[in-house]
């Protein structure tokens, strides 16, 4: 009969144990990674969609203001809300702001932010994104 020898090839159960523990000791950090990661990826789309929504208030603006009677009324705040975006309670705010110094000049200013409490206003805390933008009188 053939005898078994103490030394043998393979890793025995001891060093399988510790290989598994050093595994699971340096998988944590990286399940932590990809958790903060997956919070980041969100948090840029939410600010591509909020800044798709300032520039297309901006043009929208923009097409309105090519008469010349909207353009000289243009002087009241606009507030809306975003319907057509995967943005939960996305709203909009476009400002009129006059040149003193430089007659038939406006600078429109577009605000679009998530209105996490609903009370329809831009709370400090709120995501938004803002954009400008200057336009002369046609």
């Amino acid at each position: 009969m053939r005898r078994w020898s103490a030394r043998r090839a393979g890793a025995s159960l001891i060093d399988v144990a510790v290989g598994a523990a050093v595994l699971s000791i340096m998988l944590i950090p990286a399940m932590k990674m990809m958790g903060e990661s997956s919070t980041r990826i969100a948090h840029v789309g939410l600010q591509d969609a909020l800044l798709f929504e300032a520039e297309r208030a901006i043009e929208t603006t923009r097409m309105s203001l090519c008469d010349v009677t909207a353009f000289d009324s243009a002087s009241a705040t606009i507030d809306a809300a975003v319907s057509d975006n995967p943005v939960t309670d996305g709203r909009t705010r476009v400002e009129f702001v006059t040149d003193p110094d430089i007659a038939g000049l406006l600078t429109i200013i577009a605000t679009a932010y998530q209105d996490t409490n609903g009370n329809r206003r831009l709370d400090s805390g709120e995501p938004q994104q803002v954009l400008q933008t200057q336009w002369s009188r046609p």
